[in-house]
């Protein structure tokens, strides 16, 4: 280990640390030859020593396209302790490794399957986990290790990833400590060479250390050959020079063993030693040929498996074999994979080995995706697709694949394959099918990721389109999905307008659960009438409705003002979504059950839902899920006084709740201009500016601004008189009050309207400035009522700067 006693130092810290408890991950970064695999053996060592149970990976190029390959082979040793795991968790990985109930399991549900079974193994001995080539590993693994490393401190577990510079740029985001191996300096590598090869010429060593630039396996490789008698000195690029050391040795081989490494290298590491067996067995070779692999210290082998010496090798023999025998190893490889039940490998095999287009073969890919999709392996599924469209000759089967492909990218949360998957289906077959098939998947990409993706205009022009070309049953999709995304940019009138057209025009009954949606989102005032019965009656009977429409049912009940209402709606969303073992799903939905929750001030549980899920959110790469129930989180702290940390902006209902939190946290200290400044941009979205209008009239009027949110608080009034929402009608007439309009009736009448009840902390907050007026005029016994009424709601809810300001109003009575 010349040059290299820092790095394994710091890795000799991690595992110390780890063994008393305190978990850790490191990433490595260094170029080809530079020595990691070399370093992680020798950490490897100490670790096995310090009584830790090692587990190890390794990325293989070429084997990217097969899902969560890298972690099919780290835990492939112990996946049969998965019976100590709850149910749920065991089913779940299981299902993903093809020995269980295939339950189709999303990443974040793997992921803490995952977590759990290693946990649970390292309580019992300490674990180090190498994933070796992390550059070659397929994304989900990528996804899974990312997941990892936020957690293994909380056990005594070391997690070891390297990478070439170029590779597995998403680690970096990590923030892991990282171990950047440099090449040997000139004396280092002297050193390591001539400790080798000891006699080995002056002007051989110049020219190997000269050529070898300090990369470690350069010069152990060039030494070697120079030592040999076989250096040529030409100068080319060190991977190709090593490849094509490589290359002599194997062609120093019999036939036979360059058939048999050329085997290995075609299964790219997912075969078995019994199954290599057998295709040997099919191709009349014989396993004689790996003793002399061995000896010439291209592989080892053990009783297990066979791996090359280095990655490189693999390249090498697959690259310098004809076109005719990698062709015949790969048949070779899937017809005896087909007789052992591996369909999936296979499939790949025979794609490998299949040129031009062949319909059976992309029949086979499509249903291993489908086995794929059902283990919950989604990137596997949309590679095979991919593959499948590319051996398809019409094109709108091209089409169908390409769609599917990309349908499985979105699950598999690869969002920039799945707009490039969608958009070349769009353009091979743009069909109403496909083009369908596309917005839908966009439309999903936007509401999750936070990246615009598609626009509403997008989907009513689709609807149009679709109706032009008679296909009625595309219509209503596409329309209502228009007006649920311009509710969510929060979509100027002239649009709303242009969609309530659509919508007038379809020849659907309005009763139905998806206009039922439409009308409420565009335009709740005027729609309210005829959709709250309808609402309600839904609620009355939500097992007949899927998760989905419950969800947009909540999101109806939020345009209506019903929060309570909402909550209902999300919450049984979100269980069925769960109880469905669609967690994804559920995050999406869990935030919204918090901000309904805020609103109608159960601080509490808005908090019990917002933490959980934000950080689940983030670990998914729910961009969206993560920021809302942050600001939730934010919203509901606020009240107590927290202060609103800086966030970026990301989507109007977002970005508004946040406004709305900043505003409340400046009232709270008594800084109204700071308040009203905030409050301002409430008006992003309608969920948020009406149950925020009190505030902003507060601040306003207290900076004199009040002539500058009459506007504001009108639209919320006639908001009020259309949805007849108890909580708008009770601010509404607070901020009348505020602004000096018949103050005592109004502060009355905001007290008194029928179901304001339900959101006791803006009850509390109108006896507070009531409570206040009529200190002002005089009034003690009266204020001394309606204040101690208000301090005993804000005391129950934490609200402590509210609390503070209702008992120093209290002890100037």
């Amino acid at each position: 280990m010349v040059g290299r006693g820092r790095p394994l130092s710091r890795l000799s810290e991690l595992i110390a640390r780890a063994h008393a408890g305190d978990g850790g991950a490191v990433l490595i970064t260094g170029e080809t030859g530079v020595g990691k695999s070399t370093l992680i053996e020798a950490a490897a060592g100490i670790a096995a020593q310090a009584g830790f149970r090692v587990l190890s990976c390794s990325g293989v190029e070429g084997e990217t396209q097969i899902g969560l390959a890298g972690l099919h082979e780290l835990l492939r040793v112990i996946i049969d302790r998965a019976e100590i795991l709850p149910e749920q968790h065991r089913d779940v990985l299981f299902s993903v490794f093809g020995l269980g109930p295939r339950i189709a399991p999303d990443r974040l549900q793997l992921s803490a399957a995952v977590l759990g079974l290693l946990t649970a193994l390292a309580a019992e001995q300490p674990l180090m986990m190498v994933l070796d080539d992390a550059h070659w590993m397929d994304q989900p693994t990528i996804g899974m290790i990312a997941f990892l490393v936020r957690r293994v401190t909380a056990a005594p577990i070391v997690m070891v990833v390297a990478r070439r510079p170029d590779g597995a740029a998403a680690l970096e985001t990590l923030g892991l400590d990282e171990i950047v191996l440099e090449r040997l300096t000139e004396s280092q590598a002297r050193s390591l060479v001539t400790r080798r090869h000891p006699g080995l010429a002056n002007h051989l060593l110049r020219q190997v250390l000269d050529e070898s630039e300090g990369n470690p396996l350069a010069l152990i490789e060039l030494a070697g050959a120079a030592a040999s008698g076989r250096h040529d000195g030409a100068v080319s690029s060190l991977r190709a020079r090593l490849e094509r050391g490589h290359a002599a040795q194997l062609a120093a081989l019999s036939p036979g063993a360059q058939d048999l490494l050329l085997l290995v290298a075609a299964a790219a590491g997912s075969v078995s030693v019994p199954e290599l067996s057998a295709a040997a067995e099919r191709m009349g070779l014989s396993l004689d040929g790996f003793a002399e692999a061995e000896k010439s210290g291209l592989v080892a082998v053990t009783g297990t498996s066979v791996s090359f010496r280095h990655p490189l090798i693999r390249s090498a023999v697959y690259r310098t074999a004809g076109l005719h025998r990698r062709v015949t190893t790969h048949q070779a490889l899937a017809g005896t994979l087909a007789e052992r039940g591996q369909s999936s490998q296979a499939a790949w095999h025979r794609a490998a080995a299949t040129f031009g287009y062949d319909e059976p073969v992309a029949r086979d890919l499509e249903d291993a995706a489908a086995g794929d999709s059902l283990r919950g392996l989604h990137g596997a599924a949309m590679r095979a697709l991919e593959r499948a469209a590319a051996l398809t000759r019409d094109r709108a089967g091209q089409g169908r694949r390409l769609i599917g492909a990309a349908q499985a990218a979105r699950l598999a949360g690869m969002t920039g394959d799945c707009r490039r998957l969608a958009a070349r289906a769009a353009e091979v077959a743009p069909d109403a099918e496909i083009l369908s098939g596309q917005a839908m998947i966009l439309l999903a990409l936007d509401l999750n990721s936070g990246t615009r993706t598609c626009e509403p205009d997008d989907l009513l022009a689709l609807g149009r389109r679709f109706a032009g070309a008679g296909r009625r049953d595309m219509v209503l999709p596409m329309v209502t999905s228009a007006a649920f995304l311009c509710r969510c940019r929060a979509g100027s009138a002239e649009l709303r307008d242009r969609i309530s057209e659509a919508l007038d025009a379809l020849d659907v009954p309005n009763s139905g659960p998806q206009l039922v949606i439409a009308h409420a989102v565009l335009a709740p005032a005027r729609h309210a009438p005829a959709v709250r019965p309808r609402l309600r009656a839904y609620a009355g009977d939500l097992t007949s409705l899927s998760p989905q429409l419950l969800s947009g049912l909540g999101t109806a009940a939020e345009a209506l003002q019903d929060w309570t209402l909402a909550a209902g709606f999300f919450t049984a969303a979100a269980q069925r979504f769960e109880d469905g073992a669609a967690l994804a799903d559920a995050i999406t939905v869990r935030p919204e059950v918090a901000f309904a929750f805020a609103v109608q001030g159960r601080l509490g549980e808005a908090l019990a839902e917002a933490e959980p899920v934000r950080v689940a959110a983030r670990d998914g790469d729910m961009l969206v899920a993560a920021a809302f129930a942050d600001a939730v989180a934010v919203f509901a702290r606020a009240w107590q006084g927290h202060p609103v940390p800086a966030a970026e902006l990301i989507r109007a209902d977002v970005d508004a709740l946040r406004a709305w939190a900043a505003g409340l946290s400046a009232l709270t200290r008594g800084e109204p201009a700071a308040a009203y400044g905030a409050l301002c941009a409430t008006a992003r979205h309608p969920d948020v500016a009406a149950p925020a209008i009190a505030d902003l009239v507060e601040a306003a009027a207290a900076v004199g601004q009040a002539d500058a949110v009459r506007v504001a608080l009108e639209d919320a009034e006639r908001l009020a008189e259309g949805t007849r929402a108890p909580l708008i009608r009770s601010l509404v007439h607070r901020a009348r009050a505020i602004l000096g309009e018949d103050c005592e009736g109004n502060f009355r009448r905001a007290l008194e309207v029928p179901g304001a009840d339900s959101y006791p902390l803006q009850i509390a907050r109108t006896s507070l400035v009531y409570g206040e007026w009529l200190r002002r005029a005089n009034r003690a016994a009266e204020a001394r009522a309606v204040l101690t009424t208000a301090a005993t709601v804000f005391e129950r809810a934490a609200a402590h700067p509210w609390l503070a300001r209702a008992q120093r109003s209290l002890r100037t009575v």
